[in-house]
């Protein structure tokens, strides 16, 4: 089953966009009296029925509602400091949302090449990656500092994890990790890696280095990494 993308469900009459309507109607080939599933990217989910299949102001009324569709039991938050060039973090915004995550934040290192992020056009592929794979859950993007990022999760019982080039035998690899919170927390550095400094601090607030894999990967690729094997292990809970 297919989920449409729509950010608000509460109305029973909903009349969709020209841009919705046309894909529907006139792309899918939707007509009056099919059902359709929109999703919130909240994970609510309505079964909704076209009552005018008008291919510019499609018009559908709710039927019935869900809540936290498809949610996961286990929320995964990456923090990766964003590429010289803005296309390989779009890159991995789109397939990290096909794959599923809930929540992206760009982080501003001393090292980081980039300190600025387009964060409407990282919503929008957010979103297109969220239609595409027919997920329920879009995920929170924002821009942070590495500093901002700690003082946030200094309290934080998650399950925190910092990969970078150290080099050491004795650092384990990230699937080989349990986890014992519901939230799972990821830092990944910009090219220049991390600095001693940052370092110090991450670990200062009990982040746990990892490797990923034996392999030097690029930053977009380590990030897009992290996510798959760690989709893999919850989907193993």
């Amino acid at each position: 089953m297919g989920y449409y993308y729509l950010p608000n469900l509460d109305c029973d009459l909903i009349l969709l966009s020209n841009e919705e309507s046309r894909h529907l109607i006139k792309v899918m080939r939707y007509k009056t009296g099919d059902f359709i599933y929109f999703s919130d990217g909240k994970g609510r989910v309505a079964k909704a029925q076209i009552i005018d299949d008008n291919r510019n102001e499609c018009k559908v009324s709710v039927i019935e509602r869900m809540e936290n569709v498809e949610k996961r039991q286990v929320s995964l938050h990456i923090a990766v400091s964003p590429t010289k060039n803005a296309d390989r973090m779009e890159w991995f915004v789109e397939k990290a949302v096909e794959i599923g995550i809930e929540k992206i934040s760009f982080l501003i290192c001393e090292h980081s090449e980039r300190k600025q992020i387009d964060l409407e056009r990282m919503n929008r592929i957010a979103i297109s990656a969220l239609k595409q794979s027919s997920a329920t859950f879009l995920p929170e993007i924002q821009l942070i500092s590495f500093r901002e990022l700690l003082e946030q999760y200094k309290t934080c019982s998650c399950d925190k994890f910092i990969a970078w080039c150290s080099g050491q035998s004795d650092v384990s690899q990230l699937s080989q990790q349990k986890y014992f919170s519901n939230e799972i927390m990821l830092l990944i550095g910009p090219e220049g890696d991390f600095s001693q400094e940052e370092i110090k601090l991450a670990k200062e607030t009990d982040f746990k280095e990892i490797k990923l894999g034996n392999k030097i990967l690029r930053t977009e690729t380590a990030a897009l990494y992290g996510t798959c094997i760690i989709a893999v292990q919850l989907l193993e809970k």
